[in-house]
């Protein structure tokens, strides 16, 4: 395996380019050559680079709960309006809000409260569960709800974002999708209909 560097703590600042093509990325503090980027920067991913993509922010509230007992739930509930997600730690999860609120990840006491209310009316038991923590995510959505995968208009550039709730769950396999197009060998499968371009015809 080749020596992999990683950085953190030095979010991207803007996507470099020479002569029409990619050479790298500077940061806050810092620049990295590289003549091939990946764009994977989620709900942000449209406010870098040279090519621009319609992805905006959608927040998603979640809390934690301390289990009442360790076996009370030993797998995910999936309702219309929640999940519930056992820790080995004690702790449930419990998700999640579907909102257009822009880049504010503040969470809402009333509606922290609705979830928790939400996971006690399916399980009964955590009407006395106390609350651990409670947080807000932002993920990638796009126009047609769908990611925005491979090559861009600009030589070197790539992106790989707008999954929406499922970046964890689709991470592997895009990892291995965008690993075989950047290096120009035979993709396993189609994914055309996931191209940057698509907004663009829709533009014209």
């Amino acid at each position: 395996h080749r020596e992999v560097d990683f950085s953190s703590g030095d979010p991207a600042a803007s996507v470099d380019l020479a002569d029409g093509r990619v050479i790298g990325v500077s940061a806050a503090k810092t620049s990295f050559s590289a003549p091939i980027v990946v764009n994977c920067a989620g709900a942000w991913s449209g406010q870098l680079g040279p090519a621009r993509f319609p992805t905006r922010p959608v927040r998603g509230q979640m809390l934690a709960v301390a289990a009442p007992s360790r076996t009370l739930l030993r797998h995910v509930v999936r309702a219309p309006e929640i999940y519930l997600v056992p820790r080995s730690d004690g702790r449930i999860l419990i998700g999640s809000t579907v909102e257009e609120a822009g880049f504010d990840k503040r969470t809402d006491p009333d509606t922290i409260h609705r979830l928790h209310q939400a996971a006690v009316g399916l399980i009964p038991e955590l009407a006395q569960a106390r609350i651990l923590e409670d947080w807000a995510g932002l993920r990638p959505g796009t126009p047609d709800d769908l990611p925005i995968l491979g090559a861009t208009s600009v030589a070197g550039y790539y992106v790989a974002t707008g999954h929406f709730r499922d970046g964890i769950l689709l991470a592997p396999v895009t990892a291995q999708l965008m690993a075989q197009v950047v290096m120009g060998g035979k993709i396993d499968y189609d994914i055309s209909a996931f191209s940057a371009a698509r907004f663009a015809t829709r533009a014209a």
